[in-house]
């Protein structure tokens, strides 16, 4: 099997490394090239391979100067393109060009500094005279190897510090370290460093202690400050604004736990699993008590209500609602639902008993749009809140059309105000307008969303099956950029409509997409150019009925956590984890089933689940622990979450309380026996749980008292019951 090169030989010290998962995560040596035929096409451009090994040749004759005029001229003609660094792993252009400077010897880098050191020193300047982040990007983008990228690295890893995104400061400060008497070069591994940086090392390794510590791997924080105790007892430098000796004030901060908090502990789970680098783990334990109240969701859409559909199952538990406030929202393919998450009456509802749970769309209307081919995948509804407005993917939930397929299978973004508009819609984006040649885009699944702006991914599936990540404004829902990320082989025939529902990660400035064809990718959220590609063998041989399976795949966007990016793609059965600035290889596992859901992380351990529940070592790849049953009747039915201790998982008929580091089940909840429920997707509102059935959603209190009566979707308006 295909095994990019992925041991990070980042020491400190001599000792300790300042990525401790980084130091256990050895990988077997790298494959041959072509040992797999990749699936997908990326934008490589021959005349840049032709260049390089013009490159090399320079480079093997010490013809320094010809070898660094060709660099930077590759680099400004085609940096933005991709470069196979290594079998499988892509890089930009002009990051690989800086990171071959990186290795040459000091001669060459000094003709190379006399050429671009005038125009990073006017960037330096410039960033200093306007404090604007900009130059200093432009100069690690560009010049990163002139005699001012060891400035630029440490003032954005401090810029990054503040902003409170630590895996981004690591990253920076951790490329101005030297690399240990006597190891490899960082930079013949794939992974940049500063060579000669004039920087005090002592505040740099410092910086990454404290970035250790607000990260929550306290163990790890100690280890690392008395190995820096011994090495520098006498450094001096600032901290936190405070001059001293290092390691005395290292050690004042570190006594002090309490201003820690960690960012994975959140209130409301706002977008798919619950947080937008999709590692979401509640702040609080749940008390699953009785059933509250049920809201019955009409689908209209699904695989049994398809002219032709491509497997006989009832319709798995595909909603994911998401928390704003006192408000949970639930969406099909036609409508946003919204309720109050301790009553289940519709939102907002107070002033009009006889209010509508429905906001969106304003008016119902006409009939569905069905299709008239069959259907291939699983139809699964998404959308994120953030900034108090509701961005939902709306549509028919075809993202690849059949080639004669009678009706427009078009999709919709929508956004709607909640905190001033109470669901009002602001703007709607039809995929219909993204024609292009006339063929039409397909939007994937709910877009992440940072600051003025939006992302998602869209799909098409003629005249090549291709995937590309867009990005809009929030205000008005215009593309500001478009990136194609890679074109790939059509794994289903032309006369069969494909559903799937990709979904973006966002973490630090960066996007991760897991295409689940053979392809996982990185990208800037500033201009889109994408950062690395990272190829796979992709299984081929995945028949219809598999796709069309709930059981046989999930929904798995990548997980971030540190630093590191964690990936399930459901093309194929491998777990990998990877460094998420460079996109070298940590581990990977193969897994003797599909992984249909990434739960989340801690500081030791990665929750997965498929048909049983697994506890990952996350610095290895090694299982820890797995729960569940052998028998398909108890197998994992839905997506479960993370509390502060404890995992909640779904089946079918119970819900399983199991301890995040022991693997231990804690508690068995009877959900049919006792209830009259099934598992589903679970979400947490406030002190309530919300399990997202097939058809429904039931909140249970947070204690054992069953009522007297309950009645489902009593306040529903009259147009909703005639719907349902």
């Amino acid at each position: 099997m295909h095994k990019p090169c992925g041991c990070i030989a980042l020491l400190v010290l001599g000792a300790i490394l300042f990525s401790t998962e980084i130091s256990l995560a050895q990988t077997e040596p790298q494959a041959a090239a072509g040992q797999f035929r990749e699936s997908v096409s990326l934008d490589v451009n021959n005349a840049v391979l032709k260049k390089m090994g013009s490159v090399q040749d320079f480079l093997a004759g010490a013809q320094w100067e010809d070898a660094i005029n060709s660099l930077i001229q590759i680099s400004q003609e085609y940096g933005n393109t991709l470069y196979p660094e290594s079998p499988g792993r892509y890089l930009r252009v002009a990051t690989y060009c800086q990171n071959l400077l990186a290795g040459f010897p000091p001669e060459a880098i000094q003709i190379y500094r006399e050429k671009v050191d005038p125009r990073a020193r006017r960037w330096l300047e410039e960033a200093e005279a306007e404090s604007s982040v900009g130059p200093l990007l432009q100069i690690v983008d560009q010049a990163l190897m002139s005699s001012y990228g060891d400035d630029a690295l440490y003032r954005l890893g401090e810029i990054s510090w503040e902003r409170g995104e630590l895996g981004q400061a690591r990253d920076y400060w951790r490329k101005l370290l030297p690399p240990e008497p006597g190891s490899a070069a960082r930079s013949d591994t794939g992974l940049f460093y500063y060579p000669d940086s004039d920087l005090s090392v002592p505040p740099i390794l410092a910086r990454l202690i404290l970035v250790s510590l607000f990260e929550g791997n306290f163990k790890q924080a100690e280890a690392e400050l008395a190995v820096f105790r011994e090495r520098y007892p006498d450094a001096e430098g600032s901290l936190a604004g405070k001059q001293g000796n290092l390691a005395d004030q290292l050690t004042g901060i570190l006594s002090d736990r309490g201003q820690v908090s960690l960012a994975n502990d959140q209130d409301e789970m706002q977008t798919f699993a619950g947080h937008q680098t999709r590692n979401f783990r509640a702040g609080h334990a749940l008390n699953v008590g009785a059933a509250a109240w049920s809201f019955r969701v009409p689908l209209v859409w699904s695989q049994e209500y398809t002219r032709k559909p491509a497997f006989g199952q009832r319709v798995p538990p595909g909603l994911f609602p998401v928390v704003h406030g006192e408000h949970v929202f639930i969406n099909d393919s036609e409508r946003i639902y919204a309720l109050n998450w301790k009553t289940g009456t519709p939102a907002w509802s107070d002033a009009d008993p006889q209010a509508s749970p429905i906001i969106y769309p304003s008016v119902l209307q006409g009939a569905v749009r069905l299709p008239f081919r069959s259907v291939v995948g699983v139809p699964r509804f998404t959308m994120t809140v953030a900034d108090g407005r509701l961005y939902a993917r709306m549509g028919s939930p075809v993202t690849s059309v059949a080639k004669d397929e009678r009706l427009g299978l078009f999709s919709e973004l929508v956004c709607l105000d909640l905190d001033e508009g109470e669901g009002k819609m602001l703007w709607k984006i039809s995929s219909a307008e993204l024609r292009e040649q006339n063929f039409v885009w397909s939007f994937e699944g709910a877009p992440v969303v940072a600051g003025d702006r939006f992302y998602v991914v869209l799909h098409r599936g003629f005249p090549e099956v291709q995937t590309n990540v867009a990005c809009f404004s929030t205000e008005t829902g215009e593309m500001l950029w478009n990136q194609k990320v890679c074109l790939a082989l059509r794994n289903i025939e032309e006369g069969v409509n494909y559903i799937t529902h990709l979904l973006l990660t966002l973490a630090e400035g960066q996007l991760y997409l897991s295409t689940d064809m053979g392809a996982i990718a990185s990208l800037n959220t500033q201009d889109g150019k994408l950062n690395w590609v990272v190829t796979y063998p992709s299984a081929d041989d995945v028949s219809r009925r598999e796709l069309s399976d709930h059981m046989a795949s999930g929904l798995v966007p990548c997980l971030y956590d540190q630093g590191i990016l964690f990936v399930a793609p459901q093309d194929t059965k491998t777990l990998m984890a990877f460094d998420a600035s460079s996109g070298l290889l940590l581990w990977e596992r193969e897994w003797p089933e599909q992984i249909r859901n990434l739960l989340g992380v801690t500081a030791r351990t990665l929750v997965v689940s498929g048909n049983q529940l697994y506890g990952i070592d996350r610095a290895s790849g090694a299982l820890r622990w797995k729960a569940g049953y052998l028998d398909p009747e108890g197998f994992g039915y839905g997506r479960g979450l993370l509390s502060v201790e404890n995992v909640y998982w779904p089946l079918r008929d119970e819900l399983l309380v199991v301890d995040i580091e022991r693997g231990t089940l804690k508690q068995r909840i009877p959900l049919q026996a006792l209830q009259g429920e099934t598992g589903g997707n679970l979400v947490i509102a406030g002190d309530q749980l919300l399990i997202a059935q097939p058809r429904k959603v039931t909140a249970f209190q947070n204690h054992g008292i069953v009522p007297g009566s309950r009645k489902e979707n009593e306040n529903l308006s009259a147009a909703e019951t005639q719907a349902r």
